[in-house]
């Protein structure tokens, strides 16, 4: 079973590479067939963007135009990591317990669509790593593109080049140049990767859409988002994973409501204080109920917002947040810390019903790590790694 897994690995990892390297290598179109495949591979990073009569002779010069070019000229996009696959022939059942595989997070990008149809990505998101970790990851993606017969969904491979940092590797930045593949459309695409050094798969999907006549251009007092300030309140779930408790154990999850305030400080950027409230979530180990808590959350972020329609905003957020865990009812030996600060990643949107009248929602994301204990064990990390999903009905003005 083993080498059969081993095959299946070496199979995928070979498709993922080699549709990155067919890509670029037939990225030329007809006239430029007798170029090399460096040169084409060239041709793919950001100074490819700049034309030869534009060119300043200096590549580092064309790099740095041809990325602020992708930046200005570029699509906004909405990046959402959502899954993680840790396969089986390298992670144990024992072991995967404790790796995270909803990667939820948030992240804005640029899509610039180039001569050739290629898109080229500018890219900035943050997400809950295998370990429950803050991972922040930005840098540059190149796809080539195919139209998938008459659809509206073409075919996408080509790779990234990123900068991440770890928890693991302490926080030292490291680059980390990977395979893209995708299917989608203009506004909508879904993305995977094989990342070697963990051996793992990554996916996370992008949400496109051309605001470029609309972004920088000052909100007219009839706009529908040209208020400053909105207070909204609402409800939703707070869905919990428990990690690093002693084995096996769960969480339930619950629901939740929440609250905020946020001002514009441009019309695309903002700062939003948001306080969450969870029910109760109970803990079960070794088949039985061991405890109970509610957690309380208070969080400042900064918030970059773009059009996606007339009466819609898409946003992705970071910040820092104070998560309290009270009303704690453990059994007898059992017991975990009550408060701690963490980073905060979200993601969402706001539909303006009104000037004044929005509906607004989304996702936050935690990271708390209470140091906790059990009967049999001295301390152990508790790790629920909240992520409120929320719908509130706001008043702008």
């Amino acid at each position: 079973m083993h080498s059969i897994e081993k095959v299946v690995k070496n199979k995928i990892i070979r498709t993922i590479f080699g549709a990155g390297i067919i890509a670029i290598a037939s990225s030329a179109s007809a006239e430029d067939s007798g170029r090399s495949v460096w040169e084409a591979i060239v041709d793919t990073l950001p100074a490819g963007v700049v034309s030869e009569e534009n060119s300043s002779g200096s590549y580092l010069s064309d790099t740095w135009v041809g990325m602020k070019t992708i930046i200005s000229e570029g699509s906004s996009g909405l990046l959402l990591p959502a899954y993680t696959i840790h396969p089986g022939y390298a992670y144990k059942t024992e072991k995967r317990h404790n790796e995270n595989g909803y990667t939820w997070g948030g992240g804005i990008s640029r899509n610039f669509i180039d001569s050739r149809g290629n898109r080229r990505i500018m890219y900035a998101m943050a997400f809950s790593d295998s370990h429950n970790n803050f991972e922040p990851f930005m840098g540059y993606g190149w796809l080539s593109r195919w139209r998938l017969g008459s659809t509206p969904f073409y075919a996408e491979a080509g790779y990234t080049i990123g900068l991440t940092a770890r928890g693991d590797y302490k926080w030292i930045p490291f680059p980390a140049p990977l395979p893209l593949v995708g299917v989608g459309t203009d506004n909508f695409s879904i993305y995977g990767t094989y990342v070697p050094f963990s051996d793992i798969f990554f996916f996370f999907a992008n949400m496109t859409f051309d605001d470029r006549k609309t972004r920088h251009m000052p909100d007219t007092p009839k706009s529908l988002f040209s208020n400053k300030v909105l207070i909204y309140a609402g409800g939703g779930w707070q869905k919990t994973t428990l990690k690093g408790t002693p084995k096996p154990s769960s969480i339930s999850s619950d629901g939740a409501y929440s609250a905020g305030l946020r001002y514009f400080v441009t019309p695309e950027w903002a700062l939003d204080f948001s306080v969450n409230r969870s029910g109760t979530h109970g803990i079960h180990a070794n088949g039985s109920k061991v405890g109970s808590y509610k957690l309380t959350s208070y969080s400042l972020a900064v918030q970059y917002h773009f059009r996606a329609a007339e009466r819609v905003k898409l946003y992705a957020g970071v910040g820092a947040g104070y998560f309290r865990s009270d009303q704690q009812d453990f059994k007898e030996g059992w017991g975990a810390k009550k408060d701690i600060f963490t980073p905060v990643i979200q993601a969402g949107g706001t539909v303006a019903i009104t000037r004044n009248l929005h509906v607004t929602g989304g996702m936050d994301l935690g990271f708390p790590r209470y140091k906790a204990h059990s009967p049999t064990d001295d301390s152990f990390s508790m790790r629920p790694s909240p992520v409120t999903f929320k719908l509130a009905l706001g008043l702008a003005f």
